[in-house]
């Protein structure tokens, strides 16, 4: 900004008091208000009063840039200025033909072959202090020229080192899922089984545990067949051994063959056992009196009404089948 040529350079030398910081912002706010009160006035075409208080402002400037209370008001009072006179110009109703038309009018001497004076043109607008400065042009120093682009170099994806041998994940078919919870279930029933031949036995006279009562369902020939599967896995293992007692058989705890029981002549043995309905019903009739099983209960082995009454989980349709249990699954 420009100073002004009459300001007093000793009071801009020397710090400015309170009282004329205070004064200073009053002035400020004055040229605020009155921007505000009298906008239509300052945004007239004739109106030079927006050039007035440029030039106003810029002579209150040396106090203003040293109190942050009044370089916001000066900022104030300059954008207020700015806002003004876009207003102004946009009230100019000459197009461009008629403003160049009367500036020849104003500013052009020789008649036909008129040529402008820029003299006189210069000094009226020096007068109107249109233009305080010169626009420097120290900006244009040439036709821009964007460098090169910067070459982008490509990383190397580093490769994990390996510590230990990889492990891949087994691939598992729904199949063998199914299959491999079967076993689970399988393996948690010879468990209940041998828990409860251990149990019964312990209290027994003969040591052992009815082979009927043990695996009899009395409402279910399904879990019947069940467990009997089970029983034969678990004579399969060597934990329990079959005897022949009086009118039935009796399962007791026995300790599994070793290698040297089967050098000193042990040999397998397998025996076939077939059951239809019929004969599990009388078998029911004969050992299970009561109705209670010995081993629990699983899913599935509910039975209806008429089932009860008949003493058969198995629906009319299908009881004709059960005579024909494959055999060669429970050996």
């Amino acid at each position: 900004r420009a100073m002004s040529a009459s300001m007093d350079a000793a009071t801009a030398a020397a710090a400015p008091t309170p009282e004329l910081l205070a004064a200073n912002r009053a002035k400020l706010r004055g040229m605020q208000r009155t921007l505000q009160e009298n906008s239509s006035e300052y945004t007239s075409t004739s109106s030079m009063k927006l050039s007035e208080v440029t030039v106003q402002t810029n002579e209150l400037f040396p106090v203003t840039q040293t109190d942050s209370r009044s370089t916001a008001l000066d900022a104030s009072v300059l954008s207020s200025v700015a806002s003004l006179g876009a207003e102004q110009a946009g009230n100019l109703d000459k197009a461009a033909e008629m403003y160049i038309k009367l500036l020849k009018a104003r500013f052009c001497v020789g008649g036909a072959g008129a040529r402008m004076d820029w003299e006189k043109l210069g000094r009226k607008v020096e007068e109107s202090r249109i233009y305080i400065d010169a626009p420097s042009l120290t900006f244009n120093y040439g036709d821009f020229t964007a460098g090169a682009p910067k070459q982008r170099k490509e990383r190397k994806r580093k490769q994990p080192t390996q510590t230990e041998p990889l492990k891949r994940a087994n691939t598992v078919t729904v199949e063998e899922l199914q299959e491999k919870a079967k076993e689970k279930a399988q393996n948690a029933r010879l468990e209940v089984m041998k828990a409860k031949i251990a149990e019964v036995s312990a209290s027994d006279e003969r040591g052992g545990v009815n082979l009927f009562k043990l695996v009899l369902h009395p409402t279910s020939f399904s879990q019947t067949v069940e467990n009997l599967f089970d029983l034969a896995f678990v004579i399969k293992d060597g934990r329990v051994a079959i005897e022949n007692v009086g009118d039935c058989l009796i399962v007791k705890a026995s300790r599994p063959p070793t290698e040297k029981d089967y050098k000193d002549g042990l040999a397998k043995k397998q025996n076939l056992l077939s059951l239809d309905h019929d004969t599990f019903l009388r078998l029911v009739k004969r050992w299970c009196p009561e109705g209670t099983p010995m081993l629990p209960c699983r899913l599935g082995a509910g039975r209806s009404a008429s089932a009860q009454r008949e003493g058969t989980d198995e629906p009319p349709s299908q009881r004709s089948r059960t005579n024909l249990t494959p055999e060669a699954r429970y050996r």
